[in-house]
């Protein structure tokens, strides 16, 4: 079967073009932190906004085409984890008034978008495709709820390595440019929460649809366990945090180890199965034998 890009100029383009918009925008973001670029600081939270208007028109072109719908392979996935961290990151910029952190977040978005086209542009576009709202509601707010761990594990490492600067009176260039260490944290903690509401939603749209399928829903699961742990993990962060007086140092190293293992469970899916990951596969079969959770 011919590729489906190969009858579709304007997308194969848009695709090009949608990388090419995420590298030029952690450019952007880049200088004006390094070099304190006054051009790129006017210019970059434009080129972030067309970024992100491009990248929801390809998406939506896209799963537009005949016979192709968004699937559940991993590099479909990658691209809309890029698009969910440029979003994430734009409210949590827009809500702390913070945006000496961009490039680091929309640097992970635009490796993950480069990858994703690499791969699209050499997909066939077939296999399952999720379909129906519950089960979309799932994979979305599961998608919302990795790119928050990734911007509260990105944080973390900002917020220790500058902590360990002032540590040090080592006032280099992370001292100069980053936020305040309160600020660092208000960053981490509204990453957090969004996670721990992307989180819930996930973890309630899957058991809404199970029972509303008739099936068993399996306690034990280790997907379901290990997705347990980490909205709870992240629950009692917000909420035991100002009780308890922690600032983020105690609970930086936490959110790294989050952010690796789903980056490297992510990673691991890509290299050896064609899925997002068991669970999601598990999901596109029975909905295509109409046992659909």
């Amino acid at each position: 079967m011919d590729h489906f890009l190969h009858s579709n100029i304007a997308l194969f383009v848009l695709i090009q073009l949608v990388s090419l918009l995420y590298i030029v925008t952690t450019l952007l973001y880049g200088a004006h932190f390094f070099m304190e670029n006054k051009p790129a600081g006017r210019y970059k939270q434009p080129a972030l906004a067309l970024t992100v208007l491009s990248h929801v028109v390809y998406l939506g072109l896209l799963t537009s085409l005949e016979g192709y719908k968004l699937s559940y392979s991993t590099f479909n996935i990658m691209s809309m984890v890029a698009l969910t961290l440029a979003i994430t990151y734009i409210f949590i910029e827009f809500t702390t008034k913070s945006d000496k952190t961009g490039f680091f977040v929309l640097s992970f978005s635009a490796g993950a978008q480069i990858i994703s086209s690499i791969f699209t542009a050499q997909s066939s576009g077939s296999g399952p495709a999720f379909s129906g709202f519950g089960i979309g509601v799932h994979l979305i707010a599961a998608i919302f709820g990795f790119s928050a761990i990734a911007i509260a594990g990105l944080y973390s490492i900002l917020y220790l390595l500058l902590f360990r600067q002032i540590q040090k009176n080592r006032f280099e260039l992370l001292f100069q440019r980053l936020p305040s260490l309160e600020v660092l944290e208000r960053l981490t903690m509204h990453a957090v929460a969004f996670g721990f509401i992307f989180l819930s939603i996930t973890l309630f749209a899957g058991i809404i649809e199970q029972k509303a399928s008739g099936e068993t829903i399996r306690l034990f699961e280790p997907r379901l366990i290990s997705l347990i742990v980490i909205w709870i993990i992240y629950g009692a962060s917000i909420f035991v945090r100002p009780i308890t007086g922690w600032d983020l140092k105690h609970m930086a190293y936490l959110f790294i180890a989050l952010f690796i293992f789903i980056t490297a469970l992510i990673l691991l899916m890509t290299i050896f199965s064609p899925s997002f990951h068991g669970l999601v596969l598990e999901y596109a079969q029975r909905y295509f034998k109409g046992a659909y959770i």
